[in-house]
């Protein structure tokens, strides 16, 4: 009997037209299914202020290997779920990247002028055809930066290395708000670490991708969107640049009107 009426739904189901999406593409139905457009817009929210910052969130004993001194290591992690099934991550509440000489474990009071955070809070919105926002989430990107051996009554030597570097970088969920029917994740994964500076005087690098993904019964899409920062502050919006590089493309002239010489 179970067996029979389990039956009788698909039938009902496929029966439906709102479950026909090739025989019924065109019905009204079907345009709460369908994305219209999306935007990601950002705002910049942090500041550059010096602090006196402790050790990272994530900083371990695990991460500690020997190294020359010019040598970044990631002491935090390097991956985490940012929005799972439409909601923030609880994850990403302690999930933290930095990149650091693998000797600060042992010798972080020797670190000064920290500044920040640095802070773009990012606010992504996809509208379906009935104009209603089926998915609106807002994440922020922050770091800490230009963390230093060369901080004030310190006694230099020539053979000393001074660099810039990164604590603290995360990327959480502020808030998410999905429609019925509508899925959105973000996954954060961390490259490992860089100089992009000298031996003797390193800057620390981390590239950050977010992967995202959106989907409905109809269609799944993604993407990446990637995020560079540095130990001097500076921070770039890979996939921005990238957007803004493509509209300047001019498109191919129209060949409608166009006359050839066959003499030539």
């Amino acid at each position: 009997m179970k067996r029979t009426l389990k039956h009788l739904a698909v039938v009902i189901l496929a029966a439906s037209p709102v479950f026909q999406p090739c025989a019924h593409a065109n019905n009204s139905s079907w345009d709460y299914f369908i994305a219209l457009a999306d935007n990601l817009s950002v705002e910049e929210a942090g500041t550059d202020r010096e602090i006196k910052l402790e050790k990272p969130v994530m900083l371990t004993g695990q991460t500690r290997q020997a190294a020359t001194a010019s040598a970044l290591v990631n002491t935090g992690i390097s991956a985490w779920n940012v929005v799972s099934g439409g909601a923030p991550s609880g994850a990403a509440s302690s999930a933290y990247a930095s990149a650091l000489p693998p000797a600060f474990y042992l010798t972080w009071n020797t670190v000064a002028k920290w500044k920040g955070p640095k802070e773009y809070i990012y606010t992504y919105t996809v509208t379906n055809l009935m104009g209603i926002d089926v998915i609106k989430a807002k994440y922020m990107v922050s770091f800490y930066y230009g963390g230093t051996e060369d901080y004030a009554g310190r006694e230099a030597d020539p053979k000393d290395v001074t660099g810039k570097y990164l604590t603290n970088f995360t990327v959480k969920a502020l808030s998410v708000n999905v429609k019925w029917g509508w899925h959105f994740n973000l996954d954060a994964k961390i490259s490992n670490p860089m100089n992009i500076g000298t031996i003797k005087k390193p800057v620390a690098f981390l590239q950050s991708d977010l992967q995202w993904t959106v989907s409905n019964v109809l269609s799944t899409s993604g993407g990446i969107w990637s995020y560079t920062v540095d130990g001097n502050g500076n921070f770039r919006d890979l996939a921005a640049e990238a957007r803004e590089l493509t509209k300047k493309i001019q498109p191919p002239a129209s060949l409608e009107n166009a006359s050839i010489d066959w003499s030539r």
